[in-house]
This record gives C-alpha cells, sequence and structure tokens, in this order.
C-alpha cells in the first residue's frame, strides 16, 4: 500500500474553502472543497507520527507566472537555469521582492515566479491550518501537454490551459487570441486522476526552496525511539558481558598457571597443597642451600650497576665460584679512579674485597671479590 498523500488548492484568503484530493494506491480516493483539507480528507499531521502525510498545495495560475526561455549554446543545464532566472528577474516588475524558480522542461528551461509576499502570507494561512507542504508548485505545471493544440483543465479553484511552451487562465476571452485555430483537449475523467496522481513527480518548480525551504522535522517517530532503546539496551549488554568474559579468561588462565606451577614444585618437594606454600617451602629450600642471594645474578648486578656509574673503569676478568664468589679484573688509567666503583658496590651492602696492582704497560689494576651478605 503506497502511502497516501493530500494535494489541495493554495490559499488567497483566509477562511477560504481550499479544493483538495486525497491519493493512494494510485488513485484519488476521495475530493471536496473545505475550509480545512486536511481534517476533510480524514488525516493527522502530527509532529511524531511514524508516517507524515505528505502534501502538495497548487498555486493559482493568476498567482505564479510560468515562462519558457530559449537555451543559449554550449552550456549545462544548470548554467541554462541560471540565465534564465536572471532573465525572468528582468523582465518582471517586482525586482527583489519576487521568488524564482527554475527546471529543466525537454531540453529548455523554464521559470516560475511570485510574489514573495504571497507566497508567505500563503504559506502562514496553511500553517494555520496544520499545513506544511512538502511542494508548492504552478497548478498548471501538473497539467500534462499534448502533441498537437492545447490541454485544458478544471481544478476548481482555477482552470486553466497547458500549450507546448505556455500556462494561461482559461478565459474564453482568450480564445481567439491564444489558441486560434488549435484544438483544446480536456483532462477529466482517469486522465485527471493520473495527473493527481503523478502530482508528486512534477516537482521540479517546486517554490519550497531559498529562504522558502521547508525545515525538517527532527522529531523521532515511535518506532525509531523503540528501536534506538532497544539497540541502547543491547549496547549495555554487551559492555557488561565483555568485562565478565574477560575476567573468565582471566580466571581459568590463574588457575592454569597455579596448576602448572603446583606440578613443577611437586617434583622437588615432597608434599605440595598450594602455590603460596609451595613458594614459602623452595624460598627456604634455597635458603638452606645457600643458593639464595649468593647465586651469581644478585653480586654481578651489582658489580656492573656500579661500573655503569663510574666512567674510565672496565672489566678485564670476570669468574664465579661455587662458593657464591663473583671474582673480577678491574682497569683503569689510575688506582684511585676505581675507588667510587668499589664504594658504590659496598653501598649496596655486598662484602667486597680489593688487591691493587700496575701491570707491566703502567695500566692500574685491581684484582676484586664479590659476595652476597
Amino acid at each position: 500500500m503506497n502511502q497516501p498523500f493530500l494535494v489541495h488548492a493554495f490559499p488567497a484568503a483566509a477562511g477560504q474553502p481550499l479544493y483538495w484530493w486525497l491519493v493512494s494506491d494510485d488513485a484519488v480516493q476521495a475530493w471536496g472543497c473545505d475550509v480545512n483539507p486536511l481534517e476533510a480528507a480524514g488525516l493527522r499531521q502530527d509532529q511524531g507520527s511514524d508516517e507524515p502525510v505528505q502534501t502538495i498545495a497548487l498555486l493559482p495560475s493568476h498567482l505564479a507566472t510560468v515562462q519558457w526561455h530559449e537555451r543559449p549554446d554550449d552550456i549545462t543545464d544548470l548554467q541554462a537555469q541560471a540565465a534564465a532566472k536572471l532573465a525572468a528577474r528582468e523582465a518582471s516588475l517586482g525586482g527583489d521582492d519576487v521568488h524564482i524558480v527554475a527546471a529543466m522542461d525537454d531540453g529548455r528551461p523554464v521559470t516560475a515566479l511570485i510574489d514573495k509576499s504571497e507566497l508567505a502570507r500563503g504559506l502562514e494561512l496553511l500553517a494555520a491550518l496544520g499545513l506544511d507542504p512538502d511542494a508548492v508548485l504552478p497548478s498548471g505545471w501538473i497539467v500534462p501537454p499534448v502533441n498537437e493544440g492545447f490541454s485544458s483543465a478544471d481544478l476548481g479553484f482555477d482552470k486553466l490551459l497547458r500549450g507546448d511552451s505556455l500556462i494561461a487562465p482559461d478565459d474564453p476571452a482568450l480564445h481567439q487570441l491564444l489558441l486560434g485555430e488549435q484544438p483544446v483537449s480536456p483532462v477529466t475523467g482517469d486522465s485527471f486522476d493520473a495527473m493527481l496522481v503523478g502530482a508528486p513527480e512534477r516537482c521540479e518548480l517546486d517554490f519550497r526552496s531559498g529562504a522558502f525551504e521547508k525545515r525538517v522535522r527532527r522529531a523521532m517517530a515511535p518506532a525509531q525511539r523503540r528501536k534506538l532503546l532497544a539497540l541502547a539496551a543491547l549496547l549495555l549488554l554487551v559492555t557488561a558481558v565483555i568485562p565478565l568474559v574477560q575476567l573468565g579468561k582471566y580466571y581459568w588462565a590463574a588457575n592454569s598457571a597455579n596448576e602448572a606451577s603446583m606440578e613443577r614444585a611437586a617434583q622437588v618437594l615432597e608434599t605440595v597443597e598450594s602455590p603460596v606454600q609451595a613458594e614459602q617451602a623452595l624460598d627456604a629450600r634455597l635458603r638452606a642451600e645457600n643458593k639464595g642471594n649468593i647465586q651469581f645474578p644478585v653480586p654481578a648486578a651489582a658489580l656492573y650497576s656500579s661500573l655503569q656509574q663510574t666512567p674510565n673503569v672496565s672489566i678485564e676478568r670476570l669468574s664465579y665460584g661455587s662458593n657464591g664468589i663473583v671474582s673480577a679484573t678491574l682497569t683503569a688509567i689510575q688506582n684511585e679512579d676505581m675507588n667510587p666503583a668499589l664504594i658504590a658496590i659496598q653501598d649496596a651492602g655486598f662484602v667486597i674485597t680489593a688487591t691493587p696492582r700496575t701491570d707491566a704497560t703502567g695500566v692500574a689494576k685491581a684484582d676484586i671479590t664479590v659476595r652476597a651478605p
């Protein structure tokens, strides 16, 4: 089922009954002439409606002037429309007080012109009726032209003629002047309904542009609101589930690590009840076997750390004994250069011995030992 839309007349005065046609399912379902077309058609134009009703207002031919223009060669459609608008403004008597729109019709630029005050006043009158038309068109623009002669249409509020390049009021006094001997084909019956059904496809000359462009409502429809709430709830659920999943992964990884450490500890300990007890038992065993702080990395790290703080001192030899003592030979230009390094090791809490000497080349050396307290 197609969304219904309303075609109605553009008001020229307050309180004026307006002709209207309700179109749905590609057919005119209802029509009439009432002061409030929206109410008469049984429609609502609520701001929060899921499907706001589309409306198209038709301007009487005496309020809007439609004119075709010659198209210069070697220019684009947009350039041709801009040139046509300039020409229409220069030919009008209103100057800047007119609103002009332009379009292309079978390769030729066409313009429509209306007084700005007339357009603004009519839109205010429609707003008072709850109508905010999506498009405001010259009534003759929706009338289909014929291959030969003219077509005529009676919209109730406007009787008009449509030719290949002419839209004018259907005034019998002007027939001889405008028509001559050319035939006139009335648009009636099914053709009339088809003309109204196709109105949304004839919005090229829409006066709702520029300063008169329709303001888009930012209201959220109930269906959109429900969808947004569902997405927000889903986002909160996902946000809550992610850390729970991570926590579970960490818990399982920690259990796996504990089990692996317990298996390794059981290889050297008789009884193992928990990772904490295993760690304590291993520390006690290391202390009992004198393999704690006297292991090579501890005194060696202290030695290298002190040398990093002392320039011009280097290590010539380094060895480690099973008794936990690190032996090394330090070299420097003179013995006094090695004193800051030796003092730094002592300040770190290690026990050292140092025997200074000078080799055959005159380089100062010191044979030292370092052990943990």
